[in-house]
């Protein structure tokens, strides 16, 4: 597993600057101000939260939920995406406490956190059950969890939705000479998805059972969020893999 490890570590260095180039755009649309009224729907109310990001890519929520004035803790297994999120949270005037850390195991004590929120990182995960109990052991009670993500490989173990899935990349490709998902360099594909564990996982049922055994008191999904969190265009490309959110409270 640490072989596996390394090359999910290696794949999102080299990510970062295509996932920089994309929050940039993201800052700078209505989708910031949407992105940040659901996370502070979905947690507790409170003048100034703690919150950590986990997998804070190039800073997206930092920034939208630190100029909004909550203490955000922003951590990331790449050193790349740290240097961008460091670099967007003092472009967009915002603050916010960025380190280097692996998800799954936490350097943080117990019950620190108001909120542990995650978006488009536990679909790369190799442990997520042991993830998400080390981001429950850092909340507080009464604390919340969000996490955010798409079933991005099911269509592969689904002979419906691959039909759906390779009929839209036939659509794509014809009308804007690419594919679906475009990364910094283009001769490689994602990480394999056999080596992936959540690969073939009916979510957000999956997680919300996890979150249950964890001992939530309350659970919750929402299994399509794509119109409120996505652009138009994203929405095109990606519609046979929508958007979920699922999230606890202790």
């Amino acid at each position: 597993m640490e072989n596996l490890k390394s090359e999910i570590k290696d794949y999102w260095e080299g990510e970062a600057e295509i996932y920089d180039d994309g929050i940039q755009e993201e800052l700078n649309s209505l989708r910031a101000d949407a992105w940040k009224n659901l996370i502070l729907q979905n947690i507790p109310q409170k003048e100034k939260l703690h919150i950590l990001d986990v997998g804070t890519g190039p800073g997206f929520f930092p920034v939208i939920l630190g100029r909004a004035g909550h203490r955000v803790t922003g951590i990331d297994i790449s050193e790349n995406m740290i240097l961008h999120a460091r670099e967007n949270v003092k472009k967009y005037r915002a603050e916010a406490e960025l380190m280097v850390m692996d998800s799954q195991n936490l350097e943080f004590p117990d019950c620190i956190f108001d909120a542990v929120i995650c978006r488009n990182l536990t679909w790369t995960l190799d442990f997520p059950e042991r993830a998400y109990r080390e981001w429950t052991r850092v909340l507080k009670p009464g604390g919340a969890l969000l996490v955010f993500d798409a079933c991005w490989y099911l269509w592969m173990y689904d002979q419906k939705k691959k039909k759906v899935y390779m009929e839209n990349e036939k659509k794509i490709r014809a009308k804007y000479h690419r594919g679906i998902h475009m990364h910094a360099d283009n001769s490689k594909d994602r990480i394999s998805p056999e080596k992936l564990f959540m690969s073939d996982k009916q979510r957000p049922q999956w997680d919300l059972n996890c979150l249950i055994s964890l001992g939530y008191g309350r659970v919750f999904a929402e299994p399509d969020i794509s119109l409120l969190t996505r652009s138009a265009f994203d929405q095109e490309l990606n519609w046979p893999t929508p958007e979920f959110m699922v999230g606890g409270i202790l």
